[in-house]
């Protein structure tokens, strides 16, 4: 595949998160596997003035251990179905004063399939890019099925978006074995390998500090606004919460370095190469991504529960 090269100016400009205007942002969610995607999503819905929400992706995922539902999820349009009526649920219950377009993504893997599979996901990214005044914040925060195989679809697009990526974990963890990455090992290597302006939010080592407790969310959300009191309810679902543990609310991170990039202590890097059995290998000459490398983790609550509480 034959990626546009970009030049080292062109690079930071996309990197560059506009802290004076608005951004314009799709969000791309698996959204059903566990409660954290709902957070990300009604929050960026509920930050109009400095957030345009456009679009929600519905992103596939398989899940042995259980989703909310206390089911397992074996099929990847399973769950990308499940998503797509999750993501409907959500922002009824926010009443934005303008809603997204909602799009089914992938029905499978990019690495089960022989060529890349075109959905209303991946021709909504593609136009909206051409569309957008600026530059495209892409927040995946599932398995990237559906954003790299937009890239593969129109290679353009990577002049036009930045994609901001829960995924992987932190370069010096012992592994790289993480629910985004290793759902779709070849659509990681395609937002790794294509050159596309990408900040990494690594999991284990930098995300897992942004957790919370059932008590904590249901005191401070339960009976307050229809969306508030969604999340509070649904919290005690995900099944490996229990007496004395936290949840990690991983997927705000991604919404959140949008918001407000000051939150964020990051650093640029060559881009890892992604190896088969899911460790980093580095060659310095690489094209450069940003890595986030520390998250102020009360500065996203507060403002994350402020607004859930007001609705």
């Amino acid at each position: 595949m034959k990626y546009p090269t970009l030049s080292f100016a062109q690079r930071a400009a996309l990197l560059e998160v506009p802290t004076d205007k608005r951004v314009s942002m799709v969000i791309d969610s698996d959204t059903f596997n566990e409660i954290d995607d709902q957070f990300a999503i009604a929050w960026a819905l509920l930050s109009s003035d400095r957030i345009d929400l456009q679009a929600v992706y519905a992103a596939p995922f398989t899940n042995s251990m259980f989703d909310k539902s206390h089911k397992a999820v074996s099929d990847p349009k399973e769950g990308m179905t499940l998503s797509y009526e999750e993501i409907h649920r959500v922002i009824e219950r926010v009443n934005p004063a303008c809603t997204p377009t909602i799009c089914s993504g992938a029905t499978r893997y990019l690495k089960d399939l022989p060529i890349v599979e075109s959905t209303d996901a991946t021709t909504d990214l593609i136009n909206r890019s051409k569309d957008t005044d600026g530059v495209l914040q892409v927040v995946c925060i599932g398995a990237p099925t559906n954003v790299a195989a937009a890239i593969q679809q129109d290679p353009t697009i990577i002049e036009r978006i930045h994609v901001i990526w829960l995924g992987g974990n932190s370069y010096d963890w012992e592994n790289t074995y993480e629910f985004n990455m290793l759902q779709d090992i070849d659509a990681s290597r395609v937002l790794l390998d294509s050159g596309v302006a990408l900040t990494q939010i690594p999991c284990f080592g930098v995300a897992a500090m942004m957790a919370s407790s059932v008590p904590e969310i249901r005191h401070y959300l339960l009976n307050t606004s229809k969306i508030g009191h969604y999340l509070a309810e649904e919290a005690p679902k995900c099944p490996w919460i229990g007496f004395g543990n936290r949840k990690v609310i991983w997927d705000i991170t991604a919404v959140g370095f949008a918001l407000n990039p000051d939150w964020f202590t990051t650093e640029i890097v060559a881009s890892p190469i992604l190896n088969d059995n899911f460790t980093y290998s580095f060659n310095l000459k690489r094209h450069p991504i940003r890595v986030v490398k520390f998250i102020e983790r009360d500065e996203l609550f507060i403002d994350m529960f402020k607004k859930l509480i007001e609705g």
